[in-house]
């Protein structure tokens, strides 16, 4: 069985993706970690065929096609069931490793914590910390923002745990993954890590935050956010808040706190 399972969705980013499998295979070259790339093509249309004709890995990388675009989440419940992995570690074809070992140490800290989920400090091209690449779970301003239904998020140097994490690179036990039942395909598109954040939660799994590992995510290279973020947000707050007049005050409270910090 291998350690490790990184499972990779495409969706017309192949100049990105070949750098993603690029950085993968470097970070792991001299790693003990047995591990396999399964990357699928989510009917964007691109020939990944060439894929380990450049990487010379036939045993490393394999490569699927869908039919239809099932989003992120449906890509990654796919991919899923080709595992056969003790870990699973989603990436975005946008995301680029920049520090050595990264991989290695992100496993090795979550098996030393025993958590189901890890998930690293992501930053952008000119090395700014990426807002939200994680939800707070405690304190007063993180009870106000996820009972509202939103999140919660401040820069952070120490390990810990939290309440989601970026679904850019999530590391997450496969078995635990399978209980949560994957990803919720109502979703196409965000919100996705933050509801099955919320269900391996309630199995009485921990979620951890590690910014001492960095990746970096260039983001948004598929699609903007604002196009399918509303709609995402108006089902996971259906799902897991209602109409209810509580979250509606706290939303409210949300808001203003927010205006107040900026």
């Amino acid at each position: 069985m291998p350690d490790v399972s990184i499972q990779i969705v495409n969706y017309k980013t192949k100049k990105y993706l070949l750098k993603c499998i690029e950085d993968v295979l470097r970070d792991l070259r001299h790693s003990d970690l047995d591990y396999v790339i399964n990357v699928l093509d989510n009917d964007s249309g691109d020939d990944l065929s060439d894929l380990k004709k450049i990487f010379g890995s036939d045993d490393k990388i394999n490569i699927y096609y869908s039919d239809k675009n099932l989003g992120f989440g449906g890509g990654h419940n796919f991919l899923s069931k080709k595992n056969k992995s003790e870990y699973l570690l989603l990436m975005n074809p946008d995301v680029e490793i920049i520090e050595k070992e990264s991989i290695r140490r992100l496993m090795n800290e979550g098996k030393k914590v025993n958590v189901a989920v890890m998930g690293p400090k992501l930053i952008d091209r000119n090395g700014n910390v990426q807002i939200w690449d994680h939800g707070e779970l405690f304190g007063f301003r993180a009870w106000i923002a996820n009972n509202a239904g939103s999140s919660f998020w401040r820069n952070r140097n120490d390990m810990g745990e939290v309440a989601w994490v970026s679904g850019a690179v999530f590391l997450i036990k496969s078995d635990v993954f399978e209980k949560a039942g994957g990803f919720d395909e109502n979703f196409f598109l965000y919100k996705e890590e933050e509801d099955l954040c919320i269900s391996i939660r309630k199995l009485g799994e921990k979620i951890f935050y590690n910014p001492e590992i960095r990746f970096m995510h260039i983001s948004s290279v598929v699609a903007k956010k604002e196009i399918h973020m509303p709609a995402s947000a108006k089902y996971f707050n259906e799902k897991h808040y209602g109409n209810t007049s509580k979250r509606s005050i706290l939303n409210l409270i949300n808001r203003i706190l927010w205006r107040m910090k900026s």
